[in-house]
C-alpha cells in the first residue's frame, strides 16, 4: 500500500472521531502527499528524458556539417542539437534559384544547401 492510500485509510479512521481540526490536518497532509507524489513523478520523467538524451548523444556521430545516427540516412539539424539537445531530422526541400535543393529543419527553419551543406540565412 502506498503513502497516499495509507493517508486516505487513516483519514477514514479519523473521521469517526468527528474532530474537525484533526480532519482538516489530515486533509492537508493528504494534499501534501499527493503534491510530493506528483513532484516525484515529474522528477522521474526528467531523469528518463535526460538519460535518453545522454544515450542519443553517445550514439550520434558528427560528419560535418550534420549529425547522424548509425543506420539512419537522414541527417539531424546541428543547430537544434547543439543549442537545445533536440534531435530533429532535416527534410529535403527546394528553394527558389539560385539556392535550389536544400535541407530544412522543420523546427528552427534553418536551411542547409544540399550540395555544399552550407548554412543559408
Amino acid at each position: 500500500m502506498g503513502a497516499v492510500e495509507n493517508v486516505r485509510e487513516f483519514s477514514e479512521f479519523v473521521k469517526k472521531f468527528n474532530d474537525i481540526e484533526l480532519n482538516r490536518r489530515i486533509l492537508n497532509l493528504e494534499n501534501e502527499v499527493l503534491d510530493l507524489s506528483r513532484d516525484k513523478r515529474r522528477a522521474e520523467e526528467k531523469v528518463e528524458e535526460l538519460e535518453r538524451t545522454l544515450k542519443l548523444q553517445k550514439e550520434l556521430t558528427f560528419k560535418a556539417p550534420f549529425y547522424y545516427l548509425e543506420g539512419d540516412a537522414a541527417p539531424y539539424c546541428p543547430g537544434c542539437w547543439e543549442s537545445k539537445r533536440v534531435a530533429i531530422h532535416l527534410h529535403r526541400t527546394r528553394l527558389p534559384l539560385p539556392v535550389g535543393d536544400c535541407m530544412q529543419c522543420p523546427t528552427c527553419k534553418h536551411n542547409y544547401r544540399a550540395r555544399t551543406a552550407g548554412v543559408i540565412s
